[in-house]
């Protein structure tokens, strides 16, 4: 069969025809591109299906590893592509994190790191802030190929950026064991997939900052419901102690408003929104002054300077109120002779400064444990942990109750 090309202009624009002689001469280059187009129409409708199939899934997933992980199985279904991985840009921007990935041998996902500078793929990618696109690593002179893409026989790959709101949240890579020609429409796919997988983040970070602000209301709603319930008691026990102290009637009226005064001081100082840092010994300054009797002796207060942070510091002064009101109702400051110690220290640890707090009480009324758990003894020993992602150990010892918090500055 002697077969050739013929190009014939149509209202369409240009087409060529195959012509030739022999037996189904005419046939044998239009079924080649019949079956080109058909590859081409079952590739785009892959890669249709999976960013519909991420794009329903990923608003719905309630956790960031859920999302990260479906985001890789979904995108190498759509390349139909061996390996697929997502690097996360790491604090500081010097390293990217393989952060999920499919088909890495064991012990590769969450723990190899890659360079985010030029001289890595997804480095390069970051640097030229648009997609990367490798045909052929053997020839690649772009960038230096990591040891572990040469252990898992990559041949090709295509780097896109991953955008958030905030900047890079990191790099989408798709990896074949074979050399392999990614076009136009691959990496207008991919594009299109990171993106997704951009706001997908964003969202599940919005949806976090969200619940743990309404997790810190809700303390604070709680906190405050069950000091109005306590507040009465609190302003009878300081005019008890007051009165005690055998005042003229003008100097029992200073003596107690004053200390409801440094009260409302230490309130304030919570729940002021715009405070960024908290300066922790004025913090106990103001929380304890309502507690303390004539004899200030009774409680001593020691400890190194240390700024915390707001949330931190309104979750102590919750902690200081819940103590003092405790010992003055209940324990070493609800009767002459009663001592309390307070103090705090910074260690450094592996994993940072560790802030140490200590609450003694000695020679008050006998401290037994309640027999129910109320909100003031689950603030201690639980929100208090919670909130601070540290841990509380309070103990009611014969001689006096005995409380103490250590967590990350």
């Amino acid at each position: 069969m002697t077969l050739g090309i013929c190009e014939e202009q149509t209202a369409a624009g240009t087409i060529f025809l195959a012509i030739g002689t022999g037996k189904n001469s005419g046939f044998a280059l239009s079924d080649r591109m019949l079956s080109e187009e058909k590859d081409a129409t079952a590739r785009l409708i892959r890669q249709q299906d999976a960013l519909a199939e991420f794009g329903s899934q990923c608003f719905y997933a309630g956790d960031l590893e859920e999302i990260l992980n479906r985001a890789v199985e979904l995108v190498a279904e759509g390349l139909n592509i061996r390996r697929a991985k997502v690097l996360e840009l790491l604090p500081g921007g010097e390293q990217l994190l393989m952060r999920a990935g499919i088909n890495w041998n064991s012990g590769v996902v969450g723990h190899v790191r890659f360079g985010a500078k030029e001289d890595s793929p997804a480095g390069y990618a970051l640097a030229r802030s648009q997609p990367v696109v490798s045909p052929d690593l053997d020839a690649e002179t772009r960038f230096r190929i990591p040891d572990v893409l040469i252990d898992h026989d990559i041949k090709s790959m295509v780097n896109v950026i991953i955008e958030g709101q905030s900047g890079p949240f990191g790099v989408l890579e798709v990896d074949a064991t074979e050399k392999r020609d990614f076009n136009e429409g691959d990496t207008v796919f991919l594009k299109n997939y990171a993106n997704l997988l951009g706001a997908a983040v964003d969202r599940h970070r919005s949806h976090q900052e969200l619940k743990e602000a309404l997790s810190g209301q809700t303390v604070l709603v709680q906190e405050l419901e069950h000091r109005v319930k306590n507040m009465l008691a609190l302003v009878q026990s300081l005019a008890r102690q007051t009165e005690a102290e055998d005042a003229s009637a003008r100097e029992f009226r200073d003596n107690f408003l004053g200390r409801l005064r440094a009260l409302t001081e230490a309130e304030n100082l919570v729940f002021d929104d715009h405070a960024q840092i908290l300066d922790f010994r004025e913090l106990v300054r103001r929380s304890v002054e309502p507690f303390e009797g004539a004899d200030t002796v009774s409680l001593t207060i020691d400890g190194p300077p240390v700024s915390l942070k707001a949330r931190n510091g309104r979750m102590m002064a919750l902690v200081l109120h819940e103590l003092g009101t405790n010992a003055t109702k209940h324990g070493a400051l609800s009767q002459p002779g009663g001592t309390v110690r307070l103090s705090w220290d910074i260690e450094e640890g592996s994993e940072g400064r560790q802030f140490l707090f200590r609450w003694r009480e000695e020679g008050g009324a006998t401290v037994n444990e309640p027999d129910r758990k109320g909100f003031g003894t689950r603030l201690l020993s639980d929100l208090a942990r919670y909130e601070l992602d540290g841990e509380a150990d309070l103990q009611y010892r014969p001689g006096g109750l005995s409380y103490d918090l250590e967590f990350l500055l």
